[in-house]
């Protein structure tokens, strides 16, 4: 099916859209420095995440003749990259970059020092031309979907070549101003290469203005996952319920619906934000006055109905070993997360309404029959507990899930021929 070409024009006699930006970002200044400060406190940043979003001090790095650099807005993002960082760390010195501490947290974790990590500046033209003159990228991959005019300007002046990977735009940025979906325009045109994760998105970026010529269907670069695909120990020795990435208000509803039920098995609950705990646990001590909390050093016993593992980088080992997982973020309105890690891993994987973020990769696993969706927590209620006790029902579910994965599993190669 040929692209379509519908791109948004900027009008005659408008004010030029760059003006209009610089001037924005310049007049913003003094509450943009403020929101930095209250983030790094609420997210426990520290002074580097503070001298770096602000682009004051970045680390010496060694002189090399080619560094790829890799931004990576925040945990999803660095996972989607895994493969690919992995795949090249031997060769190349790697720079990765994120806008949160939890990022960077995962990028420590996952790497060590085998790559470097450093938080992107925000998009002052100063900030952004300290951050290239001591970091000397040769290569700037964009993870999904983030786009930042001065950013983009900058690296087409310096020729760093500048890729978006698994490119995705969503509504938001469609809708945005004709101001500031002319900028976007304008940015899309210093863009080397847009290697799209699907067909509606190529055509989404070249209704924001980028160049059909430029923009490739690739696919999601999340399939990928199964070549990175780890494996660990058994974290909890009793049989458990793994609801994973849970958000405001899940936790507590399922908490209480796992009561009713009764069930032998363990329920464990990983907060997509790890900074929730006190809150969360403020909401479950009600249901389970003798809640255990891994961050204080407990772990369950037999005799544990529900554990919250409010830690950061431990999802993969317990998607690995869990006997069902629930995905957070799908019963309360947030689009759903990533459920091809525990596909990867053959879970059965049962998720909530809403996974409008994660369109794709439900419609794959739904033609495979590899996963189950109900509308509400009544409906969670009543898959839940005949599922738990067929195991061949959850091996078929998990089955059909790794199905779905291996349908894609050249999708790293596909990316490294066209990278490198």
């Amino acid at each position: 099916m040929p692209l379509k070409t519908h791109q948004i024009l900027p009008q005659k006699g408008s004010v030029p859209i760059y003006m209009i930006y610089q001037l924005l970002i310049r007049l913003f200044s003094p509450l943009i420095w403020i929101m930095v400060l209250i983030d790094s406190v609420k997210k426990q940043g520290g002074g580097d995440f503070i001298r770096q979003r602000l682009g004051l001090e970045y680390p010496a790095l060694p002189q090399v003749s080619q560094r790829i650099w890799f931004h990576c807005a925040s945990v999803g993002e660095v996972k989607a990259a895994e493969p690919l960082i992995r795949a090249l760390e031997s060769e190349y010195h790697i720079l990765v970059t994120t806008n949160t501490p939890t990022g960077k947290q995962l990028v420590k974790m996952l790497f060590q020092d085998n790559v470097t990590h450093c938080y992107l500046p925000l998009d002052w033209p100063f900030a952004i031309k300290h951050f290239l003159k001591n970091c000397q990228p040769t290569n700037a991959w964009i993870l999904e979907t983030e786009i930042w005019p001065n950013l983009y300007r900058l690296c087409h002046q310096q020729n760093i070549e500048l890729k978006i990977l698994s490119g995705r735009l969503s509504p938001k940025t469609l809708n945005a101003p004709n101001w500031l979906k002319q900028s976007y325009q304008n940015s899309l045109k210093h863009v080397h290469q847009i290697l799209a994760r699907s067909q509606d998105e190529a055509e989404r970026f070249i209704t924001l203005g980028a160049s059909k010529e430029k923009v490739i269907v690739l696919g999601n670069l999340k399939y990928a996952q199964i070549t990175a695909l780890s494996h660990a120990p058994r974290p909890i020795a009793q049989e458990y319920v793994l609801l994973a990435s849970s958000h405001e208000d899940e936790e507590r509803q399922i908490a209480q619906l796992w009561k009713q039920l009764n069930r032998p098995e363990q329920l464990v609950i990983v907060p997509r934000h790890p900074n929730r705990s006190a809150t969360i646990q403020k909401q479950l001590k009600p249901l389970y006055p003798n809640l255990l909390v891994a961050s204080k050093g407990e772990q369950p016993t037999k005799e544990t109905p529900l554990f919250l593992d409010d830690r950061l980088g431990k999802l993969m080992p317990l998607f690995e070993h869990a006997k069902v997982v629930i995905m957070g973020g799908s019963f309360a309105p947030k689009g759903g997360h990533n459920i091809l890690e525990p596909a990867a891993y053959q879970k059965a994987i049962i998720v909530g309404a809403d996974m409008k973020d994660f369109a794709e990769e439900m419609a794959l696993l739904q033609h495979h029959s590899g996963i189950l969706q109900c509308q509400d927590y009544q409906a969670l209620s009543k898959i839940l507990p005949p599922l738990l006790d067929h195991l061949e029902q959850r091996q078929q579910l998990g089955q059909n899930a790794f199905s779905a994965m291996k349908s894609q599993q050249k999708m790293l190669q596909n990316y490294l021929a066209h990278l490198i």
